[in-house]
């Protein structure tokens, strides 16, 4: 995807996300957030969800929002008027049952440039917030927090050295070396790690063995990360695995891939994997977001079958956010007309959703399944099994 795409698309996404604000405290067994029930497997329980708290008396409104494994979190926040917008940082320590105000480090926002910083989480108390740089050659801004939010460490997403693994909570992130001759396209790239106890940028090692420009697909376990770009003998979209956490990469068997897509993504089901490759749709279709593909893989990510593919006019034709994948082994795709769940590994989707539209967005994260709403009602809800839904508010009463 090219440069102003992606600057384009986090921005809509940041402007979805705004003046969000939902009901507090729910929880909704075997309801899908866009309003339809599903149900466990036959003798199987559902899995309680992480209890969330809201925060309804924070400045401004949720724009952003990432976990870690205990359960703590990090919330951007912008209060904006007609020609500016403040910005904030709201902060959950594991346990401690609510939200507080953090100090922020962001600056204000004038003019029409827009809310252009994202947040990562790099571990319990640890994240970084990156202000994306207007200016091609020029990082990006940083700053990273080890305690909560309490201080923060100025820095930038330029390279300060290399490292031959990615640890555990590290990030992997794109830069990009060389634009294409249009001036939009990235030509050439690499992967950095975001160092999970220092929040500086690090050069991988052992690049991806691929063609084209590079993109992380996936941390799923212990150790195994995912990446893709084109693989180097047929010039076609591919993922590969490292089993080392980076130090090594070996290619996977993956058929039926669309030739012209954007990065693939890897998400874990309780007995598979499944890719999905997003891309640019025929104009006719009018979405923004297409779905080209879906593959799942039950040996680890070896290797990949082809399970969906785009044909016209036959929904999903759309996907926000990752592919769902509950513990029923049914899988959802959140996308610009609705929700759409399959219960035969998608032979056949049926709509999930009361009306036709934006559906939300999912999103995989260290404690499960995040919905966030497409209309800026704020409804926000967290699963561990994509089963059972627990509300949560980081809007305003």
């Amino acid at each position: 995807m090219d440069v102003r795409r992606w600057r384009l698309l986090l921005v809509g996404a940041l402007l979805v996300c705004l003046l969000a604000a939902c009901s507090a405290g729910t929880e909704s067994r075997g309801e899908e957030p866009a309003g339809k029930n599903t149900h466990a497997p036959s003798g199987s329980a559902l899995t309680a969800p992480p209890n969330i708290p809201s925060a309804t008396d924070l400045p401004g409104a949720s724009y952003d929002v990432a976990f870690a494994a205990d359960g703590s979190g990090f919330t951007l926040r912008a209060d904006c008027g007609e020609d500016r917008c403040r910005q904030y940082v709201a902060v959950l320590e594991a346990n401690a049952g609510l939200w507080r105000l953090a100090e922020s480090p962001l600056p204000e926002v004038t003019g029409d440039r827009g809310l252009t910083a994202g947040l990562t989480m790099l571990g319990p108390g640890r994240a970084l917030i990156t202000d994306s740089s207007e200016r091609t050659g020029v990082p990006s801004r940083t700053w990273f927090t080890r305690d909560n939010g309490r201080t923060w460490k100025r820095g930038t997403a330029k390279p300060t050295g290399t490292t031959p693994t990615v640890p555990e909570s590290a990030s992997l992130v794109t830069e990009c070396l060389a634009l294409a001759a249009d001036g939009n396209e990235c030509a050439r790239n690499r992967l950095l790690v975001v160092m999970p106890d220092t929040g500086e940028h690090r050069i991988l090692t052992h690049q991806p063995p691929l063609k084209g420009t590079l993109a992380p697909a996936g941390d799923i376990a212990e150790n195994a990360l995912f990446a893709t770009g084109l693989d180097p003998d047929s010039g076609l979209p591919t993922l590969v695995l490292s089993e080392d956490r980076g130090r090594t990469w070996r290619p996977t068997h993956m058929t039926g891939v669309a030739e012209r897509a954007w990065a693939m993504n890897v998400v874990a089901g309780r007995s598979a994997l499944y890719a999905v490759q997003p891309g640019q749709l025929p104009s006719h279709e009018e979405v923004k977001n297409g779905l080209m593909t879906i593959h799942v893989s039950t040996d680890g990510g070896t290797t990949w079958t082809r399970i969906w593919r785009y044909r016209e006019g036959v929904e999903p034709l759309s996907l926000l956010g990752d592919l769902l994948v509950a513990d029923d082994n049914s899988l959802v795709v959140y996308g610009e007309t609705g929700a759409w769940r399959s219960t035969d590994q998608a032979r056949t989707f049926r709509s999930n959703s009361p009306t036709r539209g934006p559906a939300g967005s999912v999103r995989r994260t260290p404690i499960g399944w995040l919905w966030t709403d497409s209309y800026g009602k704020g409804t926000c809800r967290i699963s561990s099994d994509g089963l059972t839904w627990h509300i949560f508010d980081l809007g305003e009463d």
